[in-house]
């Protein structure tokens, strides 16, 4: 039976190389914080390690017979500036790890650095003095400390590695072979000197230390003592790269740089000696790290992204899909009845009709106020393509009014004078955009002043109240309100929407036009909502004053628009849990605004009336020109640690189809100005606060910067 090896900081580069190079020996489990990701042959764990019981706890669960903490803060930088956290991580968790094998008799070790010393001597050995120079490196030697006094056989391993990165995170190998591909000049240095070593040589030393029940410290490192420059000079010989693009500088020449110091090369005479063994030549090592290029960490290791929105399925309701399969008719069934009835009770309507999406209830819902041909439909650019395709849908033009730039809803103030200006529009159809409802009261005022109709595109806003604590969809202010069901939307049915109203006539017509126009009169057919009793052709349809059960009857041109029971039996399973969903959406909401009450160059969007909210996005305002990226960048460095975002959304307006019929996005310059600093952050039900912090660090970092 294999040993069994877990190794701390899972999504480090040293951890992921350290498990590609041990797996086959060895049945190896990564530990992973924020970063989650998948690996061929190795497992995963998601834990905290923030307390000793977490430690202790982790080692109960797994049983390892090793442990390789890699964990640490390293960004040397980041140490000085935050010495709470550089203490945290690089000595309390080495403690407690520590403390946590030697109560359970595992075998520890610890890696640390080649940092210690303040770089006046060379080649290093395991007892010369100790002299840090930084806050990194005088964390890194207490973490050591704590780790030999908690753990007696601890094995303590200073070393200074290189290899493959990841997508995520490069290493110094990684950085100069990327610059160097890339034509691109980098600058190393000709003054400050390691003796770096591949981690496939790192990890088959150290475990030939385990195997020899050794302990204490060990410095694994290569045989040659080289400069930053001259490591950079051996990387192009081995990868036929062009040498002449790198720049022989001074570290004197980084003036802004935290104190470092400029030899950092150890001696390995301890470990050759102990061993009887030698280490394989730097030539050598970057050879191997040459063949294994086509199968590194950077194509094996799979990034699993935070996304910017999520569902939540449970057992509830994964049970209740499964009591359709087995027991219920799959579609037209008793559980599309039960969710426009869940739906009508929750948002208050006399009526609910469930559609297959929330594009078919928008396209529904322009059928049934009869828009067509000449008629025009109010509306806003700063939505999904769907709301105003629909209109389009039906012949209908679609004219957009800017946005308020406080509420990124549709802007009320502007509404009226359009609707002056033009003498063909029919009906306004606002966006309650990431689930802030609009200003609605003085929406029906307007409406009813100017006689059109109102249908709120609520597809971001179940849940949602207007000023009076009423909940959007009631359609008091409306006459119809649309809802979505997609996966990221409030709840789920996988697919779906619907279409609340308190109109009986729209609600008869709608049943009609989602299932082809047929109507069965009075007929009960199970599952199906009663249609228009106005039968056609009743002489056809009856028999001895007898509805016929076979009959049926078109009346309209309509859709198969149809939701299946599958679907309805998830969204009545979701709806039991939509008040927890919000709640934690509004927690969360709260918890980013106070985050970036003070960042630089980030700002929570949507400050007004946000307590009416469904939350279903979070979106802010980053000045991407002052931290001199690009939003595609931004959003790259975003995924490189795992975070995902969205843009919500490019103006309808600059749609190239929009753009053949005519629409000129500088007429609407808030919305132009909303898209091109806008980004959605990551917001959904089972987010933990512990990610959201993550997702926090990395923008305030990432915003922190200037040109």
């Amino acid at each position: 039976m294999k040993a069994k090896v877990l190794i701390t900081g899972g999504s480090g580069l040293l951890a992921v190389n350290w498990a590609l190079s041990i797996r086959n020996d060895y049945a190896v489990t990564l530990l992973l914080h924020h970063k989650k990701i998948s690996l061929a042959g190795v497992d995963t764990d998601i834990v905290s390690l923030d307390s000793l019981n977490e430690c202790i706890s982790m080692l109960s669960k797994h049983q390892p017979d090793i442990v390789i903490h890699t964990a640490g803060l390293t960004d040397v930088e980041k140490c000085e500036s935050n010495p709470d956290l550089a203490q945290e991580v690089n000595v309390d968790l080495a403690k407690n790890i520590a403390i946590a094998c030697s109560d359970k008799g595992v075998k520890l070790v610890h890696i640390s650095t080649d940092h210690l010393f303040s770089g006046n001597q060379e080649l290093a050995t395991e007892e010369a003095e100790t002299n840090p120079i930084n806050n990194y490196a005088k964390t890194k030697l207490l973490g050591e400390q704590r780790a030999l006094e908690n753990c007696k056989d601890a094995l303590v391993i200073r070393t200074n590695f290189f290899a493959w990165g990841a997508k995520y995170r490069q290493s110094f190998s990684d950085i100069i072979l990327n610059k160097l591909k890339n034509n691109e000049s980098i600058d190393l240095f000709s003054d400050v000197f390691f003796t770096p070593i591949l981690v496939d040589e790192l990890a088959k030393h150290t475990h030939s230390l385990i195997d020899s029940n050794t302990f204490g410290v060990f410095n694994i490192v290569s045989s040659e003592r080289i400069s930053k420059y001259e490591f950079g000079i051996k990387i192009t010989e081995c990868f036929n790269l062009d040498s002449s693009l790198i720049n022989e500088i001074s570290i004197n020449d980084k003036s802004n740089l935290v104190k470092r110091p400029k030899d950092m090369s150890l001696s390995n005479i301890k470990l050759r000696q102990t061993l009887d063994c030698e280490i394989a030549s730097l030539n050598e090592q970057l050879q191997t790290l040459k063949e294994q290029e086509g199968k590194s960490a950077t194509s094996q290791v799979v990034l699993d992204i935070i996304p910017y929105g999520k569902h939540y399925i449970d057992e509830d309701d994964i049970q209740s899909v499964v009591d359709v399969l087995r027991h219920g008719m799959l579609t037209q069934g008793p559980k599309v009845v039960e969710f426009e009835n869940k739906i009508a009770n929750y948002v208050g309507a006399k009526y609910a009709v469930a559609v297959s999406n929330g594009t078919a209830a928008l396209h529904l819902a322009c059928r049934a106020l009869e828009l067509g041909e000449g008629d025009e439909v109010i509306t806003t650019p700063n939505t999904f393509v769907a709301t105003s395709n629909s209109v389009l849908y039906v012949g209908a033009k679609p004219v957009f009014v800017d946005i308020d730039e406080r509420t990124l809803n549709i802007d009320i103030a502007q509404i009226e004078k359009t609707v002056i200006d033009s003498k063909n529009i029919k009906a306004i159809f606002p966006v309650h955009f990431a689930g802030l409802p609009c200003d609605m009261e003085k929406i029906k005022q307007l409406a009813d002043k100017y006689n059109l109709a109102v249908v709120e595109d609520s597809a971001h806003a179940l849940g949602a109240t207007y000023g009076d604590d009423s909940k959007v969809g009631n359609c008091q202010y409306s006459n119809m309100t649309c809802f979505s069901f997609h996966p990221v939307k409030g709840i789920t049915s996988g697919e779906g929407g619907m279409i609340t109203t308190n109109d009986k006539l729209l609600y008869h017509k709608l049943t009609l036009l989602r299932s082809h126009g047929i109507t069965k009169g009075n007929f009960e057919f199970p599952g199906v909502s009663k249609a228009d009793d106005s039968l056609v052709n009743k002489s056809e349809a009856l028999e001895n004053g007898e509805l016929k059960r076979w009959y049926y009857e078109m009346q309209y041109l309509g859709y198969n628009y149809r939701i299946t029971d599958i679907q309805c039996a998830l969204a009545v399973s979701q709806m039991d849990k939509i008040d927890m969903f919000l709640d934690a959406r509004k927690s969360m909401a709260k918890f980013y605004d106070q985050a970036f009450v003070e960042a630089l160059n980030i700002t929570p969007l949507q400050d007004h009336g946000r307590d009416n909210s469904s939350h279903h996005i979070y979106v802010v305002n980053i000045d991407f020109d002052k931290i001199g990226m690009s939003r595609h960048q931004f959003m790259q460095k975003l995924a490189e640690q795992g975070i995902g975002s969205q843009v919500h959304y490019i103006p309808v307006v600059n749609q190239p189809y929009y753009q053949s019929l005519k629409y000129q996005a500088e007429q609407y310059p808030i919305s132009q100005q909303y898209y091109c600093n806008t980004l959605s952050i990551p917001l959904y039900y089972g987010l933990s606060r512990d990610k959201q912090a993550y997702i926090i660090e990395n923008l305030l970092q990432l915003t922190s910067r200037h040109d």
